[in-house]
């Protein structure tokens, strides 16, 4: 009868009785592959970063499909959280940490860019899926941008006081994205000006080149039409509920124009950014537009977790700024994350299959 009365025991039995979760498994990618996974360190010597001296760097998730026939499970942001531990919630997802590379023949490709503030493993979600159907996602971390970069050799960035202090401002934070754009821009280019030795080196050279798909949501949707209408190597965009005004960002205002009609698919969050534009997305060459009635941050995985995770719902600036003082990881929390009529698992397999299904249209 002792041990009845322990501490230990006592609070284990109000925890499990209060029904809450220690362990949490995103939906499972639908497609016919298994998916495996690499994290890998790009430099760029001719340039400086955005924030400091050093030369350019910046970290790329490579998601893609994998030979292996058993699907299991890891832990969630390998490199990024520490054993998938989100709010002492362990997260697992199914993509392997470096797999073998599917090489039945040749993959096309998915460059992905974030929202502003996003890591690269924050649409595991989406990437996961994507790869399951046979593309090769590269996601990308932009230093200074993302809210956390953690680096292979244990380096850590994340935005500094001066811009968080500063970004209050609207006319600061507009320069800011510029310059973000601008670096995002230029690590996407210096991706595609040394395609094939990254390719070999990485990929065995079964990436695609013809078929490449720039994407991103909200600040990364901005980047992937800013550049990927005028961009020859680039074959199509999806462009995930970008902020679209009436003010100029990056040189230019309102809807962007797409000269090459290059097809485009518009995934927009009726809720927040669709009224900003109306049906003037519809006027734009080969453009596909998907309205959904959901707010603009359910995209990432953030919005799935808030749902699954009770913690996160009552996160607030003071988790934040902890987190960015100490370099503790990811910030979550659930800022414009309303599912609207959807649950989690409903909008995930809505939303993932709908960019799949236009994918395929893109021969």
């Amino acid at each position: 009868m002792k041990n009845f009365f322990n501490p230990f025991f006592f609070c284990l039995f109000l925890y499990n009785a209060t029904g809450f979760t220690s362990e949490v498994i995103l939906p499972s990618p639908t497609g016919p592959y298994q998916v495996g996974t690499q994290a890998i360190e790009m430099k760029d010597s001719s340039r400086k970063m955005l924030r400091d001296s050093d030369g350019r760097r910046w970290m790329i998730q490579a998601f893609y499909p994998t030979p292996a026939s058993t699907a299991q499970l890891y832990p969630y942001m390998p490199g990024t959280l520490e054993n998938g531990m989100i709010k002492d919630v362990k997260v697992l997802v199914h993509s392997q940490p470096n797999a073998s590379l599917l090489t039945q023949k040749p993959l096309p490709v998915i460059i992905f860019i974030p929202g502003f503030g996003g890591e690269r493993q924050k649409y595991t979600l989406l990437c996961e899926e994507l790869a399951s159907h046979g593309y090769v996602v590269l996601s990308f971390d932009q230093p200074h941008v993302s809210n956390f970069v953690r680096f292979s050799s244990g380096d850590e960035i994340v935005v500094t006081l001066k811009d968080l202090w500063k970004m209050r401002d609207r006319d600061y934070r507009y320069q800011y994205y510029d310059e973000a754009m601008a670096a995002a821009i230029a690590d996407i280019t210096y991706l595609l000006n040394n395609f094939q030795p990254f390719n070999q080196t990485y990929f065995k050279g079964f990436l695609d080149e013809k078929r490449i798909v720039l994407m991103g949501h909200s600040f990364g949707g901005n980047v992937a039409h800013t550049l990927g209408f005028t961009e020859p190597r680039i074959k199509a965009i999806v462009d995930i509920d970008s902020k679209i005004t009436e003010r100029k960002i990056y040189g230019r205002v309102g809807v962007p124009l797409n000269p090459l009609g290059k097809p485009v698919l518009f995934v927009r969050a009726i809720k927040q950014y669709q009224e900003d534009v109306g049906n003037q997305l519809s006027k734009i060459k080969e453009a596909t537009i998907f309205p959904l009635d959901v707010q603009h941050s359910a995209f990432a995985d953030t919005a799935y977790l808030v749902q699954k995770i009770a913690a996160l719902k009552s996160t607030n600036d003071w988790d934040h700024f902890m987190n960015w003082l100490f370099k503790k990881g990811p910030h979550f929390d659930s800022i414009d994350t309303n599912l609207g009529p959807y649950s989690a698992d409903e909008w995930t397999k809505l939303y993932r299959l709908q960019i799949v299904k236009w994918l395929k249209t893109i021969k």
